[in-house]
């Protein structure tokens, strides 16, 4: 499978992102995010396309990238199959999941293996059943998330024209 001209984009995005992240996981973390001095914030928050609210956030959300894989697992999904296929919508997905207000909420019924009605409370579930609509994920996977309605042939994004 050839890659997407966006992966080479989306390697240095997931770098960022991950630079980011290690900078989060330290016990100083966001002291020294703060402490960078604001303009290199912003400029920082401008290169992942985040307000420098939602960049702090991202930072102070340390659950966020393992409760994305277990979304997308729900569906089928894996970060892998997104980032050949549309590197710019697993972006979004990163950045929504790393910005939630509900990240407990979903990382409790997570723990306790319960579905409380994630797709009424995630902010991701149009995208993620856009992609299952697209036919993407896996084949077992397909008769377990109810129809939206969409049309298979149509792109899950609109913009890649697949």
């Amino acid at each position: 499978m050839a890659a997407s001209p966006n992966s080479g984009e989306f390697s240095i995005i997931g770098g960022l992102i991950a630079r980011v992240k290690r900078l989060a996981g330290r016990s100083d973390g966001l002291s020294e995010l703060r402490s960078i001095g604001d303009r290199q914030v912003d400029e920082l928050a401008h290169e992942f396309g985040l307000s420098r609210t939602e960049l702090f956030t991202l930072c102070a959300n340390k659950a966020s990238g393992g409760l994305l894989k277990q979304r997308l697992a729900e569906f089928g999904l894996t970060e892998e199959l997104l980032a050949n296929k549309h590197p710019e919508v697993l972006q979004d997905l990163q950045r929504v999941c790393g910005t939630c207000a509900t990240t407990s909420r979903c990382a409790d019924d997570f723990a306790e293996h319960r579905d409380s009605g994630r797709d009424e409370y995630c902010p991701n579930t149009g995208t993620l059943y856009a992609l299952k609509q697209e036919g993407l994920g896996s084949k077992e996977d397909l008769g377990r998330k109810e129809d939206l309605g969409r049309n298979n042939d149509s792109c899950c994004c609109g913009s890649c024209g697949a």
